[in-house]
């Protein structure tokens, strides 16, 4: 193969430095890049790089319909940036000696391979954003709790294990750092973290939009924190979730995953940043990648009930009600403010693992509890009952549901939160229907 002016490595030597990267702990929990990467990389081989395109790779790496041309195109772009990213990562990191270095230009996506001893290729790795900061390489936070806890600078006055002027030494640490940066940059995470207390009831899409306006105006603040990008990311994912067509849908996951993208080249040991990248996977569909996200933001923020409830309902569109319910479960300690989720989440993972009992006290005990109140809540607790034979309750109910939400897309917001056709999607309707309600 020709790598520029330079003599490119034999067929035996590219397939050992696709090798080497797919068996790196950068790619080892993404099994779709793996696939990526490597189809581009014997295509080349193959002689036919000429030929690799978006829609070939939405076809024969994503599965993707051909007809859907558009909406394939977005998913091999966004993939494609995540792909370079982790490619910086490595080559930043474990992989700075391998003999050839992969690399996959701007613009197109057939390979390129770059001997290690060519000139240019450390300075380029090293003034790459991504390799500067290596984001999986968490292990030197033992060493960096200091450092750690001002650059994520949470301003929030939250609730932790420990004396309580513990807490508010740090918080006022937080905020003379953000101050001794400018008072734009103290606002914006202000504006941020009141923000993400908005983020449940997850299907009230006008709460969704004033959240994102209040988390586009901190990034306008200061578009050097990770704070506004990581929750615009959240937000814009959940828009892409529940939006009405694929154009607004493939519009809002292309943004959300640029938002999420961006948090984490800022902050990369930053756990809602980690989070919210885990929400944005789970809704484009690359759960393996969602959970891994999701164990490592809980990994470094295991107290946190924003994290925790971004973890938590990335683990039930990943159908992982185990996770769902670790992070979820009503005896562990979270801290910070706002209006969480976990009641529901704690709810949906026990529907999910066949505890209707408990379901049905998840979603009983929310309003005194002050947990949301939402139209999935009563769809999960009517179901809940009907499982457990208490029929009239669960009559009563689906009329209240019908009365107070009577044009809550019920079947098209179950196939996207469960995978179209599931057991849980079918059981759900079926058990609705039996008490007169209707699919929209």
């Amino acid at each position: 193969m020709k790598s520029g002016k330079n003599v490119g490595p034999s067929d035996a030597e590219a397939r050992d430095a696709l090798a080497r990267v797919i068996a790196s702990d950068a790619f080892h929990a993404s099994a779709r890049l793996q696939q990526f990467l490597s189809y581009v990389v014997e295509e080349a081989l193959a002689g036919r790089d000429n030929a690799i395109s978006g829609k070939v790779i939405a076809m024969e790496v994503y599965k993707r319909d051909p007809h859907d041309f558009e909406a394939g195109q977005n998913l091999v772009r966004v993939e494609a940036r995540r792909l370079r990213r982790h490619l910086a990562e490595y080559y930043a990191g474990p992989g700075k000696t391998d003999p050839w270095h992969i690399c996959i230009d701007l613009g197109g996506y057939a390979p390129r391979f770059e001997s290690a001893k060519s000139e240019g290729l450390s300075a380029r790795a090293s003034s790459s954003p991504t390799a500067r900061f290596p984001y999986r390489n968490h292990i030197i936070l033992a060493g960096s709790a200091l450092v750690l806890a001002l650059s994520t600078i949470v301003v929030t006055v939250v609730s932790r294990p420990g004396p309580a002027e513990t807490s508010a030494s740090a918080d006022g640490a937080s905020r003379t750092a953000l101050r001794m940066r400018s008072v734009p940059a103290l606002q914006a995470v202000n504006l941020a973290e009141q923000a993400r207390g908005m983020f449940f009831p997850v299907f009230d899409t006008r709460r969704q939009e004033l959240a994102l306006e209040m988390f586009q105006h901190s990034i306008k603040l200061d578009p050097g924190l990770h704070h506004g990008y990581a929750g615009a990311a959240q937000v814009l994912a959940t828009l892409a979730l529940f939006a009405a067509d694929t154009e607004a849908a493939t519009a809002f996951q292309d943004d959300a995953n640029r938002m999420a993208e961006t948090a984490l080249e800022l902050s990369p040991q930053d756990a809602w940043a980690h989070g919210a990248n885990a929400w944005v996977l789970a809704v484009y569909g690359n759960l393996d990648e969602a959970m891994a996200e999701a164990r490592l933001a809980v990994e470094l923020a295991p107290q946190d009930g924003h994290i925790l409830d971004l973890a938590g309902i990335t683990a039930v569109l990943a159908n992982a009600p185990e996770f769902a319910a670790e992070t979820s479960s009503p005896v562990r300690p979270r801290s910070g403010v706002g209006r969480f989720g976990a009641n529901s989440i704690w709810g949906a993972s026990q529907y999910m693992l066949g505890n209707y009992t408990a379901t049905i006290e998840a979603f009983t005990g929310a309003p005194e509890s002050g947990a949301p109140m939402s139209a999935a809540a009563l769809v999960f607790l009517a179901v809940a009952y009907d499982h457990t034979g208490k029929v009239e309750e669960a009559e009563r109910i689906v009329e209240e549901f019908k009365e107070t939400w009577p044009d809550f897309p019920t079947h098209s917001i179950l196939s996207r939160v469960f995978q179209n056709g599931s057991t849980f999607e079918r059981d759900i309707l079926e058990r609705l229907s039996k008490h007169g309600y209707q699919k929209d």
